[in-house]
C-alpha cells in the first residue's frame, strides 16, 4: 500500500474523514501533485521543503481543528 492508497482509505472512513493530510514527498511532478490531491490529502508538500512553509501549513491545520472545536463546545 503506498500514501496515496492510505490517504483516500483515511478520507472516504467516516472516522477519520476530518483529519487533515499534509502529503510531504519527493515526487515533484503536477501529475502526483494532483494525484495526492484528488486522494484527499489538504495539502502536497514536495521535497526539499523550506520548513518555514511547512510550519506554517501545519500551524494553519492544527489553528482550524482548534476553531471547529472551539465553534463546537457551545
Amino acid at each position: 500500500m503506498d500514501g496515496y492508497h492510505f490517504c483516500r482509505l483515511l478520507k472516504f472512513d467516516t472516522r477519520f474523514k476530518h483529519i487533515p493530510i499534509i502529503i510531504v514527498s519527493s515526487k515533484i511532478q503536477d501529475a502526483d501533485r494532483e494525484l495526492g490531491l484528488a486522494c484527499g490529502a489538504n495539502e502536497y508538500i514536495a521535497k526539499p521543503y523550506d520548513l518555514g512553509m511547512l510550519t506554517d501549513t501545519v500551524e494553519k491545520y492544527l489553528h482550524d481543528t482548534v476553531e471547529e472545536v472551539n465553534s463546537a463546545n457551545i
